[in-house]
């Protein structure tokens, strides 16, 4: 009797002492829960490295760490949780919300309101996947559980996609796309964080966090149809957003930031889904080179195009701004235009013309190409090719039907149409069938609408057009022609 109330005595006192201590476990349930059972007072010493690798996980755990500047196992647990992600044997991303100063003032008025969400009142907290799991403290011990058990979780089959692009001043263009997987609505809501992965704020002991959270890109609510897509981009400028301290975030830069992002399901409130992506630096556009004409060319047709190579080292899409003059610092003359071909028209005889290309990316970066020049031939050009109907093609009505692999063959009528430039000017184009004189144009169009009530026959159709000095060019094609 002596020795059982001795033993109640003695495990009454062992209660009262880790109460007073505020030792907390978690459970498997990921609720906290102040240790009452002496059984459960179960230490460990082991390393993360000791505990050993991770199962197959069915998503990427997505931890939120609530922390402060003015709490020293703040220091350790932000050194061990680094540890163990960059281990690689946990498929895991976390977020420090670095909630106060080394003062005690609160340092991120977002990173507050999140913990105040979850009623944080001890630091550091972890909350995984969205507090299905809870370590309280500086338990490195703990982590592997925690991890793996929201690891094998069952989960929501829905996927994700997420893209960041720098737009240049500490402004970031974010676009993500969510799957859903599965025959049933999903509802839920996303958390996407902008966190510097070497933070500008330390730790207790002045080492710098990791993954320190700066602000929300996405923080709302989603509801994707039946295997249905959702997607969503917006632009965040570090400018416009600053800590309690009054200080902005124009100072980031592309390397060092990393969006991460949780999925969380709204029946459970549970993660389902954590994609990141890092800033892609974005590169301008390729100068304009190769020129056709060739820069300091002679001798150039009045009827020449402009073409150049261009392009973006990153893939992306890029248009062109073309300046084209005969003054040496040639004005623009096309704005955005995606071709790497510009048709300016008929040009004068014996004229230098100089031409610049101007590249633009679709992030706003541009490249601009050396202005080249080029000059035209002094001898007066005629030139002419019928455009309809073409070699080898079949026509009903003056439809081009299809191709055929020899011949041109036409039922009905058909309208002979001709393309034609000269230098000197046109003066007028003669239309022949079979050697005889059929019709004359003086002016545009340049055309001759062909009609015959004969049956199946070979003829030769031949045009020629005449310039204001009788110079000539000419073009003929051979024909079957059905009526």
């Amino acid at each position: 009797m002596k020795y059982n109330l001795y033993r109640k005595t003695w495990i009454l006192g062992v209660i009262i002492i880790f109460v007073l201590a505020g030792i907390v476990v978690p459970n498997l349930s990921g609720n906290i829960k102040r240790l009452t059972d002496f059984e459960s007072a179960k230490t460990s010493t082991r390393s993360i490295s000791e505990m050993g690798p991770n199962m197959e996980y069915s998503h990427t755990v997505f931890v939120e760490v609530a922390t402060s500047q003015n709490c020293e196992p703040c220091h350790s647990w932000n050194q061990n949780i680094y540890n163990a992600y960059t281990s690689g044997d946990y498929d895991f991303e976390y977020v420090e919300m670095i909630e106060f100063d080394h003062a005690g003032h609160v340092l991120n008025e977002k990173a507050h309101d999140w913990a105040n969400s979850y009623s944080i009142n001890a630091y550091p907290t972890s909350i995984y996947d969205g507090d299905y799991q809870r370590i309280v403290g500086d338990n490195p011990d703990q982590l592997p559980g925690a991890l793996n058990a929201c690891g094998i979780r069952t989960v929501a089959d829905i996927s994700s996609d997420m893209t960041v692009s720098w737009l240049g001043n500490a402004t970031i263009d974010v676009s993500i796309t969510i799957q859903n997987n599965e025959g049933t609505q999903y509802n839920g809501h996303i958390r996407a964080c902008i966190t510097e992965i070497v933070s500008r704020y330390d730790t207790y002991y002045g080492d710098h966090y990791h993954f320190g959270f700066l602000d929300y890109v996405f923080h709302k609510e989603i509801s994707i149809d039946p295997w249905g897509v959702y997607t969503d981009s917006t632009i965040w400028n570090g400018n416009e957003h600053a800590d309690n301290h009054g200080n902005d975030f124009g100072d980031i830069t592309p390397d060092n930031i990393k969006i991460i992002m949780g999925v969380f399901n709204d029946n459970n409130d549970y993660v389902d889904e954590t994609v990141t992506a890092q800033i892609i630096p974005n590169n301008p556009p390729n100068i304009p080179s190769d020129p056709d004409p060739w820069n300091g060319a002679t001798d150039i047709p009045i009827d020449a195009d402009l073409s150049w190579t261009g392009g973006d080292p990153d893939g992306g899409l890029v248009t062109y701004d073309v300046y084209f003059d005969t003054h040496s610092l040639p004005p623009p003359v096309v704005w955005n235009q995606s071709g790497t071909v510009y048709d300016p028209g008929i040009l004068a005889l014996n004229t230098t013309y100089y031409w610049k290309i101007v590249a633009w990316d679709n992030h706003g970066a541009s490249a601009e190409g050396p202005i080249w020049q080029f000059t035209t031939s002094s001898e007066p050009m005629i030139k002419m090719n019928i455009t309809r109907p073409k070699e080898r093609s079949f026509y009903f009505e003056n439809a081009r039907l299809f191709s055929l692999p020899r011949n041109t063959i036409v039922v009905g009528f058909i309208d002979i149409i001709i393309d034609a430039v000269s230098s000197e000017g046109l003066e007028r184009v003669e239309f022949y069938i079979n050697g005889r004189l059929k019709h004359i144009c003086t002016e545009e169009p340049y055309e001759y609408r062909w009609r015959t009530w004969l049956p199946l026959w070979k003829y030769t159709i031949n045009v020629v057009a005449y310039d204001i000095n009788d110079n000539t060019a000419s073009d003929e094609i051979t024909v079957w022609k059905l009526f």
